[in-house]
């Protein structure tokens, strides 16, 4: 299957590593089903990409990429620790439920973006991912403790928090309790690194067990699955 041939779907992220971890894992995934997932990070001053989105930055970015040439489907990986409270549809933690935190959320970032770039709904499908990348890594605590010998003390510890949420994804957004920083806190000597661990750990767990264990994230690929191929209207 030549490239030329796939349905191109680009996925704005929020940062290297979630780009390395839709390129390294999940466009593999999508190649067999004709689509091409690419990736995208955005500019946030003149010498970084990744970090410190705020929704103008997000918004103008994705008006240029909907409103250029090629009009590809456009997705987003984007955390839902640390959101910019200028998303649309944003609601404070603890207001209401992480369903319908997310729903709100999607549903008026994509009402948006569609209006303001005048796009058909198919063209733009956001995902805000909760709370953030590393809940993925959750998915299976005995392979990302035995990524690194000297983490296996921790096991149980890790394995003890997930049994007081719904799931990985469920892990909650304070800023000492959230994945990364309970990952920071319990994995020692050496410690935990987004960057260089995060994504031999995912691959280790395989995309099949986070999807089993993660259900927003899954929900997310069942979604990117159904698209159809977008042909843009003739002008």
């Amino acid at each position: 299957m030549s490239a030329s041939s796939l349905q191109t779907i680009l996925v704005i992220c929020e940062g290297a590593t979630e780009e390395t971890f839709v390129s390294q894992i999940l466009a593999p995934a999508f190649y067999p089903l004709g689509k091409n997932l690419i990736t995208q990070t955005i500019n946030t001053s003149s010498k970084q990409k990744g970090g410190a989105l705020t929704y103008d930055r997000v918004k103008n970015h994705l008006l240029k990429t909907l409103k250029g040439n090629n009009k590809p489907v456009v997705t987003t990986l984007i955390d839902l620790y640390g959101l910019d409270t200028d998303f649309p549809g944003y609601s404070k933690p603890g207001q209401l439920t992480l369903d319908q935190r997310l729903q709100n959320l999607n549903r008026a970032f994509q009402q948006d973006i569609i209006q303001a770039a005048g796009c058909r709904p198919e063209q733009f499908l956001p995902y805000i991912q909760p709370y953030e990348f590393e809940a993925l890594l959750f998915s299976d605590i005995t392979i990302l403790t035995e990524h690194n010998s000297a983490w296996k003390r921790s096991a149980s510890a890790l394995e003890s928090i997930l049994q007081n949420v719904d799931s990985p994804e469920h892990i909650n957004d304070r800023p000492e309790t959230k994945p990364a920083a309970l990952l920071d806190f319990h994995l020692k000597n050496p410690g935990f690194s987004k960057t260089l661990d995060g994504i031999p750990i995912a691959e280790k767990i395989t995309l099949t067990q986070i999807r089993s264990k993660c259900a927003y994230f899954n929900q997310w690929l069942i979604d990117l699955e159904a698209i159809f191929p977008f042909r843009p209207q003739p002008v």
